[in-house]
């Protein structure tokens, strides 16, 4: 889902390709509120907390941060998707969406984009300079040379050279993990943040499946 983009579907006769297309896109649009949501809590969760310390019926003390390391945000995480929340996210009703203008960029690609200024971020848009079909590298990569000192307007025409295949680190690969079973601690505690993440995103995934379902 990471680097899915939604853009130009064909249409079909055959119904089948046409349901299976609308599942797809459908659960594109599920990831994409699902990622608004989570923004949208780990920030209500920091802010709420304040730079305070609360005690759990455990006995514990937790900050915001201690607390969010249990869904295996690191302070970094924890940044990336408060900041995601203030500057990508809307209200919609009583829940939360990204922004039309950002809809189509998946997580990874607005995380690539925190950096700049929102001035910024809209002028790349509006000069296509930055679009959700551009790879994370290619993103990754105009940002650098943004920072960098690069006249945005230079960019408009300007190839990106990347890497010509994206390595898979094999390791942050996670194992088939089921949401309905239950798992022992130590199965946790031997998984990389990426891989909790990706845990996480199942168990959303599947709550909302039940919601749906109710």
């Amino acid at each position: 889902m990471e680097n899915f983009k939604i853009t130009n579907i064909p249409e079909f006769e055959d119904e089948e390709i046409t349901r299976l297309l609308h599942n797809l896109v459908e659960a594109f649009k599920s990831n994409q509120n699902v990622f608004a949501k989570t923004c949208e809590g780990v920030y209500k969760i920091w802010d709420y907390f304040n730079h305070t310390y609360k005690n759990a019926k455990d006995g514990c003390y937790y900050n915001s941060y201690s607390l969010l390391a249990k869904f295996g945000f690191d302070k970094k995480a924890v940044s990336r998707y408060k900041n995601c929340y203030e500057r990508f996210c809307v209200p919609a009703g009583q829940s939360v969406r990204i922004s039309t203008m950002y809809d189509d960029f998946c997580p990874s690609k607005l995380f690539e984009l925190l950096p700049l200024t929102d001035n910024t971020i809209i002028d790349c848009i509006n000069k296509k300079i930055i679009t959700p079909d551009k790879t994370v590298r290619e993103i990754r990569q105009i940002v650098k040379l943004i920072n960098g000192g690069e006249d945005i307007d230079k960019l408009v025409d300007k190839k990106i050279e990347t890497k010509s295949t994206e390595e898979i680190d094999e390791s942050e690969i996670p194992p088939a993990y089921d949401p309905t079973k239950k798992y022992e601690f130590d199965y946790f505690k031997s998984k990389t943040k990426n891989q909790l993440l990706n845990m996480i995103w199942e168990l959303q995934n599947a709550y909302q499946k039940i919601k749906r379902k109710n």
